[in-house]
C-alpha cells in the first residue's frame, strides 16, 4: 500500500509539472522557432590581445531529417565567431550575427584553445557556474595543434552533428582504448579549486588535410581526407597547461586514476618485440597516501584481468609457465607505464592523479601540514606500485598456429 501511494504521488507530481509547460503566457517563455540551439562552443585567447575568441556551433533544424541526414544537402550546423573581453559579452555580441536568441542548455562539448590553456583557464569557469543554462556535465576538450574554432567547424561522418560525434568518440575511446579521460566542466572546476588535485583534459586534434574539415564534399569520399582524434592527456599546474601525457604514459595515467576500462597492450613474445597482443578487460586500482618524516608515500595496488587476443610467435599457450611469463611481462610493462606517467607529472609539479585529495580525505591532520606546498611535496613523493594481472582466456584455440608440433 505504501509503494502504491508513493507511485500515485509521483504520477501526480509529474502531471502537475507537465501541465505547467502547456500554460501559455509565461513571463520567461521562449518559442522554439525563435531560438538558436548551441550544441558546442570553443574558447581561446586572441593572438595579439587579451580578448577571447569564441565560436558557437548552432544547429540548423531544417537541415536535419528524422534519418539524421541533411534534408537539402546543406551542412547541419552553422558556426558563428566573435571576439570579446568576457564570455558573456561575446554571447551578446554574437546576437548581431545570429537571427535568433542563443540557447545553451544543449551544449554537449566545450573545446578550449592552447593559447587559453597556457595563459590559464580559471577565469572562464565563472561564467559556466553562474549561467543557469549551460550544463556543467558538458564534455571538456583541449585543442592540440589546431585552433578550437577549426575543430568546431569540422564535419564528421556517421553523425550529422559534430558535437554528438565527439561525445561518441570520447565515450567509445574511454571504453575500448582507455587512452584519455572523459572530463566534464564540473570536474575541472572541482579540481581547480581543490589544492589536492590538478585537472587533466583530453586533447583533440585534426589528422589529415586541415583545409577540408569544413567542406561537405569530404564526407562524400570513401576515404575522408581527415578525421578528428582524441589525443593525449593535458596536465595543468595552477590552472595553466604544464605538459602532455601521450601513448604509454597516457595509458599508465588511466591505470593510476582507476579509469582503465579496456585496452590492448603489445608484449614481447620470444624474439619478437610486439609479438603478442593482450586485451585488458578489467582493472581496479586502490591508492593510499601517507606522510612519513615530511615525505609523501604513495602506494598503488592494481589488479587486472585480460585475454590473449593475438599471437605472432610459437608460444605454447597451454603451458601454464608460458602464461605466467606473459603475466609477468604484462606486470612489468604496466608498472613502467604508470611510473613514467607519475614521473612526468612530478617533473611539472602537477598532481593530476589526485594524490593530495586522497591524503586530505584519509589523513586530514597530515594534509593540513603540507597543503600550502603540496605541489612541491607531490614532486618529491615516493611511489610504490604493485600489479597483479590474471589472464582469463587465450582465445578459441590453445595452441598457436606458429607453435612447432
Amino acid at each position: 500500500m505504501k509503494n502504491h501511494n508513493r507511485l500515485s504521488r509521483l504520477i501526480l507530481v509529474a502531471f502537475v509539472l507537465a501541465s505547467t509547460f502547456l500554460v501559455s503566457g509565461c513571463w520567461n517563455s521562449r518559442e522554439l522557432n525563435k531560438l538558436a540551439i548551441v550544441t558546442a562552443i570553443s574558447i581561446d585567447k586572441a593572438a595579439n590581445s587579451d580578448k577571447y575568441e569564441l565560436a558557437f556551433q548552432v544547429v540548423m533544424p531544417g537541415e536535419l531529417s528524422s534519418s539524421g541526414k541533411s534534408s537539402k544537402g546543406y551542412a547541419p550546423f552553422t558556426v558563428y565567431s566573435v571576439q570579446a573581453s568576457t564570455l558573456f559579452e561575446g554571447i551578446r555580441k554574437a546576437s548581431k550575427q545570429v537571427p535568433r536568441q542563443l540557447f545553451f542548455s544543449h551544449i554537449q562539448v566545450v573545446i578550449l584553445g592552447e593559447r587559453l590553456a597556457k595563459s590559464g583557464i580559471k577565469d572562464i569557469f565563472d561564467f559556466f557556474e553562474r549561467s543557469h543554462e549551460v550544463r556543467l556535465t558538458s564534455m571538456l576538450l583541449l585543442a592540440r595543434g589546431n585552433s578550437p574554432g577549426q575543430l568546431l567547424s569540422a564535419l564528421m561522418p556517421l553523425e550529422p552533428l559534430q558535437a554528438e560525434a565527439l561525445i561518441g568518440t570520447g565515450l567509445s575511446s574511454g571504453r575500448i582504448w582507455s587512452g584519455s579521460p572523459v572530463i566534464g566542466i564540473d570536474e575541472a572546476i572541482r579540481k581547480l579549486v581543490n589544492p589536492g588535485a590538478e585537472p587533466s583534459i583530453s586533447g583533440l586534434r585534426i589528422v589529415g588535410d586541415e583545409e577540408s574539415v569544413d567542406k561537405k564534399q569530404s564526407l562524400e569520399q570513401t576515404h575522408p581526407p581527415y578525421h578528428l582524434e582524441i589525443s593525449g592527456v593535458a596536465m595543468f599546474r595552477e590552472g595553466k597547461l604544464a605538459g602532455w601525457l601521450d601513448h604509454d604514459k597516457a595509458k599508465g595515467y588511466m591505470f593510476v586514476i582507476n579509469q582503465m576500462r579496456s585496452t590492448i597492450m603489445n608484449l614481447g613474445c620470444e624474439d619478437m618485440k610486439n609479438g603478442l597482443a593482450l586485451e585488458v578487460v578489467k582493472s581496479k586500482t586502490k591508492t593510499a597516501v601517507t606522510m612519513k618524516e615530511g615525505k609523501a608515500m604513495v602506494n598503488i595496488d592494481v589488479s587486472a584481468e585480460g585475454n590473449i587476443a593475438e599471437v605472432k610467435c610459437g608460444i605454447p599457450l597451454t603451458d601454464l609457465s608460458a602464461l605466467y611469463k606473459v603475466e609477468q611481462d604484462w606486470s612489468t610493462k604496466t608498472k613502467a607505464n604508470m611510473m613514467a606517467a607519475i614521473r612526468s607529472a612530478q617533473a611539472q609539479q602537477s598532481d593530476v592523479f589526485g594524490f593530495g585529495e586522497i591524503l586530505q580525505r584519509t589523513h586530514p591532520k597530515a594534509w593540513r601540514k603540507v597543503q600550502d606546498n603540496w605541489a612541491e611535496t607531490f614532486a618529491e613523493a615516493e611511489v610504490h606500485i604493485s600489479f597483479r594481472g590474471q589472464i582469463l582466456r587465450s582465445g578459441m584455440r590453445g595452441k598457436s598456429l606458429l607453435e612447432e608440433s
